[in-house]
């Protein structure tokens, strides 16, 4: 059996490992240089350091089976430790605190009502970990019943000011009003996990899988702009464009790992319909700088902060627990939105970052010694309302393409173990027994 996967992003990359260990031949295609998507990695004075999928949760268990494969790297401890502003004081949450002080920030932060209205889905999530991703039973049927209504309508004012919005921003790009209770069991799942980030990195692991990968079976096909998907009879067509030569291929089934709003631009001849349905699913813009500064910018008790609505800047944080001299900033929301855009240059993007950020951290005078920067214009993704029933729908039109399966982002969550976990059941669905 020979399989197309498209698209190697985590869930592109995801899919390919569990073909791999069903001993399918593959051939992962990936319309740029290199793998990863928007886990993309760039050089920074001679290190290569990581856009995205940097934090690696202890419930990690699917993507932590896939690291094992490739290299089994050690593992650093990264924690949370951020902070933030309330009524004029700053309010900092550690993981390295004490946890009965964590726990009276926490509704310092929310309010008792909006703790009375958490507490069933944390404790469910608590309860089974499996219930903290996008489509479980759990929030499933909280859509049913809330998803009418946005997470800005859901909870109170206070908790979506303080806690929702800074986790829906950062994840999704979205304001809380652009967000549903049923989608929020994917945040919430990660908001309780601890983390820990890979000690050589994510480049580093995803160049030994791409080095491992790759052999008279399994293929990696850089660089190849998928253009059309054709039903045969019992087989699938793919064409192509590499360095702007077309081509074909032919493949017994096909695994689409590309976001949504990509794969419906992919089957608008072939499936319009499906194309209508994912094209509900929304996406919005994220721009990440990592910028190198000659002193640290952080001290060690307080390593990132989140921003307001009003500002573009979501988040600044140190790029790692011992690189407190190396700031990753973040911009998402609908103030970003407003104020970046692609044609916003890096030096504009940074420059805007560290006047919000330098009343806080060591930033004003510190040299910079170098930056990396990228614009996703769709970056981050948000669901849609009543997510699940919107899958369904899809779901019945792809049934009738059959030997396609489609993966992403927006199958489980945005996570990477999320991805892993939408991989592997897709895998199982579209390769059967």
């Amino acid at each position: 059996m020979r399989v197309a996967v498209i698209g190697s992003g985590i869930s592109g990359i995801a899919a390919a490992f569990y073909l791999a260990k069903r001993q399918v031949r593959v051939d992962l295609f990936e319309s740029e240089k290199q793998i990863g998507g928007r886990v993309g990695s760039d050089l920074l004075l001679g290190r290569w350091v990581d856009f995205g999928g940097k934090n690696i949760g202890n419930y990690y268990n699917h993507f932590r089976e896939f690291a094992k494969t490739y290299g089994n790297p050690e593992y650093e401890y990264f924690g949370i430790n951020t902070s933030q502003l309330l009524n004029g004081r700053l309010i900092s949450i550690s993981r390295e605190g004490y946890p009965l002080l964590n726990v009276f920030k926490l509704v310092q932060l929310c309010g008792l009502q909006g703790i009375i209205r958490l507490y069933p889905h944390i404790k469910a999530i608590w309860n089974d970990r499996s219930q903290g991703v996008l489509g479980s039973d759990c929030f499933k049927s909280l859509s049913d019943q809330f998803d009418h209504l946005t997470l800005d309508q859901y909870l109170n004012r206070q908790c979506i000011d303080n806690v929702i919005r800074p986790i829906t921003v950062r994840m999704n790009g979205a304001e809380p009003e652009e967000c549903y209770p049923g989608n929020f069991g994917s945040n919430l799942g990660l908001a309780m996990d601890s983390f820990e980030q890979l000690s050589i990195g994510m480049h580093d692991l995803l160049n030994t899988f791409a080095n491992n990968y790759e052999s008279d079976s399994h293929r990696i096909l850089t660089g190849h702009q998928i253009t059309a998907i054709t039903k045969e009879r019992e087989t699938f067509r793919i064409d192509y464009l590499h360095q702007g030569i077309p081509g074909t291929g032919n493949y017994d089934k096909v695994i689409s790992a590309l976001p949504a709003h990509s794969l419906a631009a992919l089957l608008q001849n072939e499936r319009p319909e499906v194309a209508e349905l994912l094209r509900q699913i929304s996406y919005y813009p994220v721009s990440v700088a990592i910028v190198k500064y000659s002193s640290d910018v952080f001290q060690k008790k307080r390593r990132a902060m989140v921003f307001g609505r009003n500002l573009p800047l979501s988040n600044a944080g140190a790029y790692g627990l011992h690189d407190l001299d190396m700031v990753r900033y973040t911009f998402s929301g609908k103030a970003s939105r407003a104020a970046i855009t692609e044609k916003t240059s890096p030096e504009e993007a940074i420059e805007l970052a560290e006047k919000f950020a330098s009343p806080y951290f060591n930033i004003q005078n510190n040299k910079k010694e170098g930056f990396v920067y990228r614009y996703f214009s769709k970056g981050l993704c948000a669901y849609s309302s009543r997510h699940h029933l919107l899958l369904e729908k899809i779901d019945k039109y792809i049934s009738s393409f059959t030997g396609f399966g489609y993966t992403g982002d927006y199958r489980r969550g945005a996570s990477i173990e999320a991805c892993f976990r939408a991989a592997h059941e897709c895998v199982e669905t579209v390769i059967g027994n």
